[in-house]
């Protein structure tokens, strides 16, 4: 129907893809035109429905999947993404941005804030909070792709010697290494570092 903005649900939880999708079909300027709980499944919406704004949930079946879901639909000049999640993260608001998502909003964001995010990115706009443009430009620097190898395998518990022998590097390069990222973040341990990666977006909430 001419005038309606059409909205697609990401989220690998049903209940609350169905919960959100009933609750915005009420409003009288959308119509939801389905639901989707995985990077295959929302692709395949995108393709089928065409929406014209997705709400993308950033973690769907443990993987940060959200975010390859905004990259996919901006490469494919497909609908705007505004993404949401329950954790906050400032890294994830510049990862937000930087893959071109249209809007970020907490999983506590009330239906009046939803509904305004949707109307805006509609339109054109952005929807993204005072606050979380202001904790993308106090965000710390992200590390290399190579350091972030060395930040995966500290999060999954390897020994300097074992992250060497996976990367190829010798001890002393891994201890280095780490080293230079203790001093850059300030961060006093392996799981400082790991929790610091985590709360920035750096790295899956799995790794």
């Amino acid at each position: 129907m001419a005038g309606l903005t059409r909205v697609a649900i990401v989220d690998d939880h049903p209940t609350t893809a169905t919960g959100l999708a009933t609750l915005l079909a009420a409003a009288p300027d959308l119509i939801v035109v389905g639901t989707a709980g995985s990077l295959a499944e929302a692709t395949e919406l995108m393709s089928r429905e065409r929406p014209d704004v997705m709400l993308v949930d950033i973690q769907l079946r443990g993987q940060l999947a959200g975010f390859d879901v905004a990259r996919k639909a901006v490469e494919e000049g497909g609908p705007a993404v505004i993404l949401f999640s329950s954790f906050d993260y400032p890294g994830f608001y510049a990862r937000a941005l930087d893959l071109g998502a249209r809007g970020f909003l907490p999983k506590t964001a009330s239906l009046e804030e939803i509904l305004a995010a949707i109307r805006s990115v509609g339109a054109g706009g952005l929807a993204f909070t005072p606050a979380a443009i202001r904790a993308v430009h106090q965000a710390p620097r992200p590390p290399s792709e190579g350091e972030l190898q060395v930040i995966r395998l500290v999060a999954a518990g390897r020994s300097n010697d074992e992250i060497g022998a996976q990367l190829g590097l010798t001890e002393q390069s891994v201890e280095s290494r780490l080293r230079r990222l203790f001093g850059r973040y300030d961060v006093l341990t392996r799981t400082e570092l790991a929790m610091l990666a985590i709360r920035q977006g750096w790295i899956d909430l799995g790794a």
